[in-house]
């Protein structure tokens, strides 16, 4: 390797394009091979538009901006991800060799031209294999005549800040070690350390407080990689005039906002880069004031993880009774997850397994911080556990019961169904206590105790979502006892709004089809889909369904019996569409089971007048229906001759 030194007056220079010539020889195995990948794209397209017969394939230009977003959203942000982190390790190699990095360190040239030049080589490293492919792409789209120059400029621009935030991050956890092999698991921690320990975190609350659920993922924006897949995306604007679109991107300034941190990020690497010791080659952590924080950070993941799964295999699955966990038993499996950990750690950091003479007070601290962590967890401190959001933070809410939903329901629209889902919320925290006390009667005998999984959805008028599930037993006696969730969860279901939510789709959807089972039909199965001829009856039943549920005639759930047992024998399934986004006209499908009873006369004469069901086997119906061998309902059946 030769270095031009003159004998002149020497100026500071910033780049060195010897060295950046060598970091380019050097990596050419790896982005040759990618521009080769990437090259494959248009070659695929051209052979395409060649072998296509002549008219039958003719691309627009916003055929190739649809591409090219979707390609940018969906493709780019993971493979610039590890592609950088795969740059930094060949650009910033030496530094965790002694020998090399004392040879760098000897160069008659500074850190801060070494800093730039191997920094602007890694971003050149990454460019190359997306300059070939839309290279090719754009030149393909000219000669076809369907190239996009906006959608070209914002791909561009796009990959110029991905490539930015993520080789910054990687630089920056390049400064942070000393070790080549420890460089891609603090930067994949990086990425992920946020959902992970939200998770982790949610996980023992849901050990101790009733209702709290899965995480709130509130703080993804620590995560470039997860926040970026979750705001950046493309959407299409589609017109049915000549059945052509226009595509755009969304959530390009996150990306935007992201470079700007990548760009502090490659600064802050600088600025530790200027105070490195080049003695630290090889050590887990490159700066003394970062080793507490690394150990007491993997005490801190492996009490966790290690001390969760130690609870499980050893108190959990053995001992524990109920659905939630004995304090002292976590405490002393989280403990010594974190014990395991911090001496991992300190073995990793001082290269031995003698760690443990003059531990003692690291080990209390970790042992303290399991108890502190146990403690306010399990005490609710923060008052996650006894939330109920007041009447005017709700925007609206709804109630899952075993997947069948009501709601959701406007406080301004539906303000009583709205108070008594918030006063049943209420008499859930209040027996919150007898919640973790109760233990499931698996051999009980139906109608006098079942299980319901109650999922409780508030959307607030701050624009966030709180959402609370409960595994709860309905016994008999309390559902007789007033002010119990029991009684309260029985006397909602007799409500006629919540009554109807069981045979109406959502609002802005479209029925799909309707099927219809019953052993008392002649096939036993009809399928109504609106696209067939038979599509008016689809409507038929729906609109005699939505006049039962004017006239009262929807039965009310049985809070003590299965649904399945309160279904009958006789049930429709509707399939309808609903819209994903409301930019790209997307859609997709859902289902409602809903269960006819002989009270539905509506929808019952409905059947017999189109043919599905004859009058002599709704009779029939009718009477096994009356006889027991239909469910136990609040209203009471009544003899009908149709």
């Amino acid at each position: 390797m030769s270095w031009e030194v003159s004998s002149m007056p020497s100026k500071r220079s910033f780049f060195n394009r010897t060295l950046f010539r060598k970091n380019l020889s050097r990596s050419w195995p790896l982005w040759v091979l990618l521009s080769i990948a990437g090259a494959m794209v248009p070659l695929y397209i051209l052979l395409e538009l060649i072998q296509a017969p002549r008219g039958s394939l003719n691309p627009l230009p916003s055929d190739f901006a649809a591409g090219l977003y979707q390609a940018v959203t969906i493709f780019a942000p993971g493979f610039t991800a590890a592609y950088a982190i795969l740059c930094a390790m060949l650009v910033w190699g030496y530094l965790y060799n002694p020998r090399s990095v004392s040879l760098f360190h000897s160069l008659p040239v500074d850190r801060t031209c070494l800093f730039v030049t191997n920094a602007l080589s890694g971003l050149t490293m990454i460019a190359i294999p997306y300059a070939v492919t839309g290279l090719l792409l754009c030149l393909l789209a000219a000669c076809w005549g369907f190239f996009h120059l906006a959608a070209a400029v914002n791909t561009i621009l796009a990959v110029i800040l991905l490539a930015v935030t993520f080789f910054g991050l990687a630089t920056l956890c390049a400064m942070l070690t000393g070790n080549i092999f420890a460089l891609p698991a603090f930067y994949l921690l990086v990425n992920f350390l946020s959902p992970i320990l939200e998770s982790l975190i949610f996980n023992m609350a849901q050990q101790f407080l009733v209702g709290v659920g899965s995480a709130a993922n509130r703080f993804n924006a620590l995560s470039p990689i997860v926040q970026i897949y979750t705001s950046f995306s493309a959407y299409f604007e589609r017109y049915t005039s000549d059945g052509d679109q226009t595509a755009a991107l969304r959530g390009l300034w996150v990306v935007a906002l992201y470079a700007l941190a990548g760009v502090a990020m490659l600064a802050l690497a600088w600025f530790l880069y200027q105070r490195r010791h080049s003695e630290r080659a090889g050590d887990v952590v490159a700066f003394r004031w970062l080793r507490p924080v690394f150990r007491y950070g993997v005490a801190l993941l492996s009490g966790l993880t290690v001390g969760r799964l130690l609870y499980y295999l050893l108190w959990e699955s053995l001992f524990q009774k109920g659905s939630y966990a004995d304090v002292l038993p976590l405490f002393v499996c989280v403990a010594l997850g974190g014990l395991l950990g911090f001496y991992a750690a300190s073995m990793l950091l001082e290269k031995t397994r003698r760690v443990f003479r003059g531990s003692l007070l690291g080990a209390g601290i970790v042992c303290a911080g399991a108890a502190v962590l146990c403690l306010l967890v399990s005490v609710d401190v923060f008052g996650v556990e006894r939330r109920v959001p007041d009447m005017d933070e709700i925007k609206s809410v709804r109630l899952e019961d075993r997947g069948i939903v009501s709601g959701p329901f406007d406080p301004e629209e539906d303000p009583e169904q709205v108070e008594a889902i918030r006063v049943f919320h209420q008499a859930l925290v209040k027996d919150r206590n007898y919640i973790r006390s109760y233990h499931p009667d698996w051999d009980h005998e139906e109608g006098k105790a079942f299980s319901h999984y109650i999922w409780l959805t508030y959307e607030l008028t701050d624009g966030t979502t709180l959402s609370r599930q409960y595994d709860l037993w309905i016994t008999e006696d309390r559902v007789e006892t007033a002010g119990t969730y029991d009684n309260l969860l029985s006397a909602f279901y007799q409500d006629p709004k919540v009554r109807r939510c069981d045979v109406t789709i959502p609002e802005n959807t479209d029925i799909n089809s309707i099927e219809v089972f019953s052993d008392y039909m002649e096939d036993g199965v009809y399928s109504i889909n609106t696209s067939e001829r038979n599509s008016q009856d689809a409507k038929t039943l729906y609109a005699a369904l939505q006049q039962d549920a004017d006239e009262g005639n929807i039965p009310a759930k049985d809070v003590l019996l299965n649904y399945s047992r309160q279904a009958s024998t006789l049930w429709f399934n509707i399939e309808y569409r609903v819209p994903l986004s409301p930019w790209d006209g997307s859609w997709t499908y859902r289902y409602k089971d809903v269960y006819i009873h002989p009270q539905m006369k509506n929808t019952v004469e409905a059947l017999i007048e189109l043919g599905y069901l004859t009058e002599e086997n709704a009779e029939r119906w009718t009477e096994d229906f009356a006889e027991g061998r239909g469910p136990r309902l609040h209203i009471e059946t009544e003899s009908v001759s149709w």
